[in-house]
């Protein structure tokens, strides 16, 4: 159901999120990473109260994350996920369950053949997005160069190359293509584009 560019960086997003939960952490904590263009919802009049941005952020990772596990556990008749493990622990115990049954999830799980865009039930995705999330938090998102084509996938306006990748990917839903691809893919775009003459 997914190819293993995607499959290699699902895992890898996976194995870095505890790493990056205590980036969070240290945020709400010391005040070291959140970017300045950061905010939270709260309704008008309600001061934010210290670490909000970093607990509510944590919050809604952990959460996702139990939320997989509890849902593989019941796909294929495991026991309950362990309930007695302080946070930091809890979440080495969920992201080391995930590893162990990320191939199965990848090829198996009834949204697997889903697409990859956010809102989408596929576990690759929710974890892909828990991770940008993330990073972009503690300001550790790679710079983008945007490019014009729409993704061939989702179509919208998403497709960017961070530096130093070596993969073109939607910010959307996940596609990636290699640069080649993604010229060939915007000549085509091109070359369907009615020119309109400015003058």
């Amino acid at each position: 159901m997914h190819c293993q560019p995607c499959a290699d960086r699902t895992r890898q997003d996976l194995t870095r999120l505890p790493e990056l939960l205590a980036a969070i952490w240290l945020e709400a904590t010391h005040g070291t990473a959140r970017p300045a263009d950061v905010t939270t919802s709260r309704p008008a009049g309600i001061a934010p109260w210290p670490g909000q941005a970093s607990r509510l952020l944590t919050d809604h990772i952990i959460g996702g994350l139990t939320e997989i596990e509890d849902d593989i556990r019941g796909l294929r008749q495991l026991g309950p996920r362990p309930t007695d493990f302080r946070e930091g622990a809890a979440v080495t115990s969920t992201v080391r369950f995930l590893e162990a049954h990320l191939d199965w999830v990848l090829e198996h799980h009834p949204a697997a053949g889903e697409v990859h865009e956010r809102g989408s039930g596929n576990p690759a995705a929710q974890i892909r997005a828990f991770h940008r999330a993330a990073e972009r938090f503690t300001a550790r998102d790679a710079r983008m160069e945007q490019k014009a084509a729409p993704c061939k996938r989702c179509e919208w306006r998403a497709l960017a190359l961070a530096d130093g990748a070596d993969y073109v990917e939607c910010r959307n839903c996940g596609l990636l293509m290699t640069p080649s691809e993604y010229e060939n893919w915007a000549g085509e775009v091109a070359a369907n584009t009615p020119y309109r003459n400015a003058a």
